[in-house]
């Protein structure tokens, strides 16, 4: 990830706007998702690895002198927090829904310790890694911060309705926590 102001962010906005490029068309050149490239302008620097705003500002034609080149520093893995998620599409722990008629499932990040392994909702092994590119899961969201690809991948038999499912399945999932919310507060 890389440590970016605020105003470069807009400064990339600006620039993709003058030369008439859609975020979808950016998003293509640079080879990461639109809801990235979205993030990113919105103000949200983390949303984009350094390789990728590199490539961002090559395309756009920012200078170099403009382009920040700081990155975060990696924590040693001994003491990094590591992050896992279910990537059990069925899982009630994640969450469907429908962004231009594509399904995505939002998955709950939990922190990983030497007793936490596996999905406390249905046992699946939580997964560590980005199916896409393999790095860290560091940020919340359906689809990896740095390469864009999806974490939990979700696919329907042939004639369902991806929408009527959506609905279906969330409306599972709040019974389902809400038969939980009880047992939550009785243990505080």
């Amino acid at each position: 990830m890389a440590q970016l102001p605020e105003d470069f962010c807009r400064k990339v906005a600006a620039a993709r706007r003058e030369q008439g490029l859609t975020q979808s068309a950016l998003a293509k050149a640079a080879g990461c998702a639109q809801s990235a490239i979205s993030m990113f302008e919105s103000g949200h620097p983390e949303k984009l690895s350094m390789e990728f705003v590199e490539k961002i500002a090559g395309i756009l034609k920012i200078p170099m002198a403009e382009k920040p080149r700081t990155q975060i520093p990696e924590l040693p893995p001994a003491f990094s927090l590591q992050k896992g998620y279910c990537p059990n599409p069925a899982c009630l722990s994640n969450i469907p829904y429908i962004i231009n008629d594509e399904l995505f499932v939002w998955p709950e990040l939990i922190l990983l310790t030497d007793n936490i392994k596996y999905c406390v909702t249905c046992g699946e092994v939580l997964e560590r890694r980005c199916p896409g590119c393999e790095r860290p899961v560091t940020a919340e969201g359906a689809c990896c911060a740095s390469c864009g690809h999806p974490r939990v991948l979700a696919t329907l038999p042939p004639g369902v309705s991806s929408e009527l499912w959506v609905i279906g399945r969330r409306d599972e999932i709040r019974q389902w926590r809400s038969l939980l919310q009880p047992r939550y507060c009785q243990q505080r």
